[in-house]
Parts: C-alpha cells; sequence; structure tokens
C-alpha cells in the first residue's frame, strides 16, 4: 500500500486530513504533487481524498440506514472542524437512521460555546454550552462524533418547527432509541430553559407507538386542530374476532382513519390484506377513511373537513 492509500484509509472513508498525510510521511511538497497531478483532492480545508466526495442520495435514510455518500460528507467536515465538532440537529438524526420530515441541505454540526469559527460552506454551525458527543459507528466505520439520540432530539426540538420536531421525536421512540420518561427527566431538569419549554411542546404531541412518518404527520395535523383520535387500536367484530389495528380511532363516532402510505410497488398481498380489513371495518359497522401523503402534506384543509364532517352523525334515511 501507498503512503498516499496507507492515509487515505478505508476507515475513513478515504479520507485524511493534515495530520494523517504527515505520518504516512507525505510533507507539503509530496502533497502539494499529488494535488497537482490528480491523485489526491481537496474535499474540506484541511482534508484530502483520492476522488471528490461521492453525490449524496436522493433520500438521505431508506430502510433505517444513513446514505453512505451523506455519511462520507460529514465525516470530511467533521475532519475539517477538527476533534470539538460533533454532528447535531437533522444530520445526527440522519446519522442515528432516524426518519425526518425535511432532511437537511447541509451538514449540522455542534461546537462548544466557546469557539468562535467561521461557518464553512455547506455548513451550519451551531454553539450549545453542554455540547456532549457519544462516539457513534455509522454504517460499521470508524466513530464518528455525534450527539447522543436524547440530546438529537433536544436539539432538532430547538432548531426544527414543531411539526418536524414531532416526526423526529416520534422516530427516535419508534427505534427505541430514547424513552418518553429520558425526555421529560430532561424536560424536568432543565426547567425553565428554551431547550426544555420546546421539548416540552414536542411531548404534548408525541407518541411512541406511531407506526411511520405520515402517521406523525397526521396525528400533529389533527391534534393541534383540536381532534385527539386514539391511536394504533386492535379493533374485534361482534363475535370477538380480530379486524385488525387501526391507525387512528375515533371510537364514539366509530370513524377509523388510515394512512394509506402505499407506493405503486407495494405487494398484491399487503393490498389485499387492506381491502380484507376495510371490508370487515364497514361489516362492523364501522366508517372508514384512508388518507394519503399528497391530502395530508399538501391539502390538509381538506384532511380537516373531511375528518370533521365524517365525525357528525349520519342523517337518517328518509
Amino acid at each position: 500500500m501507498t503512503p498516499l492509500a496507507d492515509a487515505c484509509r478505508p476507515s475513513r472513508q478515504h479520507l485524511a486530513c493534515r495530520g494523517h498525510l504527515a505520518a504516512a510521511g507525505l510533507g507539503p511538497a509530496a502533497v502539494a504533487a499529488a494535488l497537482a497531478d490528480g491523485r489526491l483532492v481537496r474535499v474540506r480545508r484541511g482534508v484530502y481524498s483520492p476522488a471528490p466526495l461521492p453525490t449524496r442520495a436522493q433520500h438521505l435514510v431508506s430502510g433505517g440506514s444513513p446514505d453512505p455518500a451523506y455519511v462520507s460528507h460529514v465525516r470530511a467536515t467533521l475532519l475539517s472542524l477538527g476533534p470539538t465538532a460533533m454532528a447535531g440537529g437533522r444530520t445526527a438524526a440522519v446519522l442515528w437512521g432516524l426518519d425526518l420530515f425535511v432532511e437537511p441541505r447541509e451538514v449540522e454540526v455542534v461546537v462548544p460555546a466557546s469557539r468562535r469559527d467561521r461557518t464553512p460552506r455547506g455548513v451550519t454551525l451551531r454553539r450549545r454550552r453542554d455540547a456532549a458527543a457519544v462516539s457513534h459507528r455509522v454504517l460499521g466505520l470508524e466513530a464518528m462524533k455525534v450527539l447522543s439520540p436524547l440530546m438529537t432530539v433536544v436539539d432538532c426540538a430547538w432548531t426544527r418547527p414543531l411539526r418536524e420536531a414531532v416526526v423526529i421525536a416520534d422516530s427516535a421512540l419508534r427505534k427505541k432509541l430514547v424513552s418518553l420518561e429520558q425526555l421529560q427527566r430532561y424536560v424536568d431538569a432543565h426547567a425553565g430553559h428554551p431547550d426544555a419549554r420546546s421539548l416540552g411542546r414536542v411531548l404534548d404531541l408525541v407518541d411512541p407507538a406511531s407506526g411511520s412518518v405520515l402517521e406523525s404527520l397526521l396525528r400533529f395535523l389533527l391534534a393541534t386542530h383540536g381532534l385527539r383520535p386514539d391511536s394504533q387500536v386492535t379493533l374485534t367484530d361482534g363475535a370477538g374476532a380480530r379486524i385488525g389495528r387501526v391507525d387512528f380511532l375515533f371510537r364514539d363516532e366509530r370513524l377509523v382513519v388510515e394512512c394509506d402510505g402505499r407506493l405503486w410497488h407495494d405487494p398484491e398481498d399487503a393490498r389485499q390484506r387492506d381491502r380484507v380489513r376495510g371490508n370487515e371495518l364497514e361489516r362492523a359497522a364501522w366508517r372508514l377513511l384512508r388518507l394519503t401523503w399528497d391530502e395530508v402534506v399538501h391539502r390538509p384543509e381538506h384532511v380537516l373537513s373531511l375528518v370533521r364532517d365524517c365525525l357528525l352523525p349520519w342523517p337518517a334515511a328518509a
């Protein structure tokens, strides 16, 4: 292995800072020569790679795993900013594999409040007095400094709109990276702090049973407009036979609301199960609404009107 290849080890996703290059015997002249002939590329201030960084994927989290290309951008950024920098906010959420409603365009970094760095291009830099990182082996690669899952939720509650923060908190609860008790203890221990007030508003709207981003968004929409259905309820028919678990239930009004997040390539057997369950709900005299991503995200007033109308008693037959 050449000194250059040794410095840009695969465990660092083929990244090296000046210190790595010097340790491999590559002084300033050798680095300049490698940059000149294309054997080395400067990807961040003081960070180098044998090739340009890959283009990030369209979605940064897929199947609970972060996009490897985005991880390489994060690692390069942290190497450039030094040992006290850590991934924070939505970037930390991505590295923990959390589902997000709005993914970050840049790399979000937290540093101690004492630092006074200029913010590099493509980076959102925030300073926290309580900045403390954990070492996290993302995708099995060398550990990176990342806010803990608890502080990731706290940081997002403080920096993101309430709806986005609820989605992130729901995801962290769903993956069992945090618990409601941990989040509440933070609120109680930091009473009066803006972080705790923000997190308290999030806790009023989270649900550990939430199964997806779409469910979180629909529950947020309903709750912030005075509608509080039960969630993740298992229904049975008149004979006690199990019909299935439904996303949201207005029990007194006998209204079931389901999030239809299916894609065209979903398996036919899943669609068939949905049809069977829907028919059984109708037979048991439950009304059923199926709401899509487009309706919940882009036509919220339509969704609210639809749900409210369906909560009204049906007119008596003529």
